[in-house]
């Protein structure tokens, strides 16, 4: 997504699951603020009466967690022993510091305004990972607090800032890893409710070496929208996913079946991509999402391959995003995991009818959550996209790399293994006026980016056919301005989509089928993926070398070696049409490295969403299946110049 500001707000995590700070400690905080005079919490006269509830003597009502003498209980926390507890000031009525480790849920520690702290002191300088604290009447107010820690009790430093979850079970928050401390103290900046500040009681932290178990199945509220896997290189990945609470969520993962590692989200908010980093290429990754109180079941994926790797395979389809029953019939089958490769190429028109956020949410995200959580994705985007605001729902939605000049996601490149991919915008060089995207400005960078690469193969995807005797026919733009820049540089294969059918050109070259004993480049086109198949308007040109408009399906690729193996997949799983291309690679192995051109990009970011207002996407009704052919049916596009060409 184009680069946005985002905003740090509130941590909300329900029950007693886990959170975790943000990803850099802040500047130190100053030193202890001088202890305030102790003020009797209740009969306070600064704030309206309404301000304070009855509830806030120091007996508290029945059913509230003070209620009880039942000891502390706390979830993911190897409780070290404090040795003493102080504070900034109390209420003047019992309500002291050392309440706070008594183990006794009837009693707390209360202090005065804004900025009141409480101190643990450890008696000696240990690792922390975090706290647990459980908050008095934590179920009516939201606390607004920091963590800081401190080798002297002097000069501290945050580790951690959040606000608390509405719950009366103590929650625990965990540092982005640890730091050596005597002292944690809590500084409370009022609440929901009051300027007060009010801890039941309070723990410190010790690094856990105990390997979680990933949890199976998901759990607490569901998601709007299901983890998607965005950008994944050779050693890094981002989760993404939406929120039904504004909170910062952080996802657990490692390698094989490990998630002890943690990585948090940068800000609070609504929708979210975390990312995982050091990672190995190659690898199988498991992970699981922590978000206000929602925890997803375990989830693998795969790390991009390096350079040393002569082997991959991968999925492509384009016109897919309706949510209807032809889409319905593609990922039955290519929804298997040992199917769907290593990643998914799509080829434009990922929601229907004018791609916006609800028909993304309706026609993708939704029926293909199940794929996309094992899948990384790697999108193009089609001419549905952008009927609306210029294919701006498209970028909020996706996270792509943005290593082109114009750090625009609308166009990009990636490696994986021996190849390098390339995805084009087919939209903005024709007709659109856009800063970050134009023709001189992709031509030019798609020239550098496939003459800069050095894997042996090279695949370019876009949406608009160079080749097509489909109901569109052939775009002479695009053949005209980009079709020398990839004959020059070697690409191997072109895969597009936007007429509905399957179909490959012999091995072309100019305007013509390449002469013999000459390279040329076929043209695939799969946009066969879900949406209603269209009639072709003539009879098969001589250039054509397979073309189907019966049967929905993918494209199934495997490079291995000097070898390139194309298959169009129908629905039942029939092969309809194969492409086998052949090359000698150079002898000697390129060196192992852990870089791939998604090292290169600018971190993406995602729409500004107040993390305090709760954003239009979660009032969004179901969009309802774009299931017909007026439904996908498409605006003229005569910046193109489609012609049907016979031959």
């Amino acid at each position: 997504m184009r680069n946005r500001n985002r905003l740090l707000s509130s941590s909300c995590l329900l029950g007693v699951l886990l959170t975790t700070a943000c990803d850099a400690p802040s500047p130190p905080t100053p030193a202890s603020p001088p202890a305030q005079p102790p003020v009797a919490e209740a009969p306070r006269t600064d704030t309206p009466a309404t301000d304070v509830p009855a509830t806030d003597t120091p007996t508290p009502p029945a059913g509230d967690v003070g209620s009880t003498d039942a000891p502390l209980t706390v979830s993911n926390c190897r409780v070290l022993a404090t040795a003493t507890a102080s504070a900034s000031g109390d209420d003047g009525a019992g309500s002291v510091a050392a309440n706070a480790l008594d183990d006794n849920l009837s009693t707390r520690w209360s202090g005065p305004g804004k900025g009141a702290w409480l101190t643990l002191d450890l008696g000696s300088s240990q690792t922390l990972a975090g706290a647990a604290i459980a908050w008095h009447q934590g179920n009516q107010r939201q606390n607004h607090f920091t963590l800081s820690t401190s080798e002297d009790g002097t000069t501290y430093s945050q580790a951690y800032a959040a606000d608390s979850a509405l719950t009366t079970a103590a929650q625990t928050y965990r540092f982005t890893g640890t730091r050596k401390a005597r002292y944690l103290r809590v500084t409370v900046n009022g609440n929901t409710v009051n300027d007060w500040a009010s801890i039941t009681e309070a723990r410190v932290c010790g690094e856990d070496t105990t390997v979680p178990t990933p949890p199976t199945t998901d759990s607490g509220p569901a998601l709007p929208r299901q983890p998607y896997l965005q950008s994944v290189g050779t050693t890094s990945a981002l989760v993404a996913f939406r929120t039904g609470v504004s909170c910062t969520p952080f996802v657990r993962y490692g390698e094989g079946s490990d998630i002890s590692r943690t990585a948090t989200a940068t800000a609070a908010g609504w929708q979210h991509a975390v990312k995982l980093s050091g990672l190995l290429p190659g690898r199988t990754y498991s992970y699981v999402v922590e978000a206000c109180g929602s925890v997803t079941g375990v989830r693998r994926f795969q790390t991009a391959t390096g350079p040393e790797t002569t082997r991959v395979h991968f999925t492509a389809m384009g016109d897919f995003g309706t949510g209807g029953s032809l889409q319905a019939q593609v990922l039955k089958l290519l929804g298997q995991p040992s199917r769907a490769g290593e990643f998914l190429l799509t080829l434009g028109d990922n929601a229907y009818s004018s791609g916006t956020d609800a028909e993304f949410q309706s026609n993708m995200f939704k029926p293909m959550a199940a794929l996309l959580r094992q899948v990384p994705l790697f999108p193009s985007p089609g001419n549905h996209e952008y009927v609306t605001n210029k294919g701006q729902p498209y970028l909020d939605n996706f996270y792509l790399p943005a290593n082109n000049p114009s750090k625009s996601e609308r166009y990009y490149s990636f490696d994986w293994g021996p190849v390098h991919f390339v995805s084009l915008d087919s939209n903005c060089p024709f007709g659109y006026t856009l800063p970050d995207c134009s023709l001189s400005l992709e031509k030019t960078w798609l020239a550098q980016d496939l003459a800069a690469t050095t894997r042996p193969w090279k695949i370019v995807f876009f949406h608009h056919p160079l080749w097509s005797s489909g109901e569109h026919g052939s775009s002479t733009a695009m053949r005209r301005e980009f079709a020398p820049i990839l004959e020059q540089y070697g690409v191997d294969v072109v895969l597009t989509g936007h007429d509905h059918n399957y179909e490959r050109s012999k091995p072309m070259k100019g305007n013509a089928v390449a002469a013999s004993g000459t390279r040329g480049i076929p043209y695939l086109v799969v946009g066969s993926g879900g949406a209603t198949l269209r009639t072709f308007p003539g009879s098969q040109p001589s250039w054509t070398a397979y073309r189907n408009n019966t049967h929905v399906g993918y494209l199934d690729v495997v490079v291995d070696g000097g070898t390139l193996t194309t298959k169009f997949i129908d629905s039942g799983g029939t092969v309809r049409d194969t492409l086998t291309l052949k090359k000698t690679l150079p002898a000697a192995a390129p060196q192992t490295s852990n870089v791939s051109a998604l090292s290169k990009d600018t971190a993406p970011q995602g729409p500004t969403y107040d993390p305090n207002e709760q954003p239009a996407f979660l009032g969004q009704k179901p969009v309802p299946p774009a299931d017909t052919p007026e439904s996908v049916a498409d605006a003229p596009e005569p910046a193109h110049g489609f012609v049907r060409e016979q031959q």
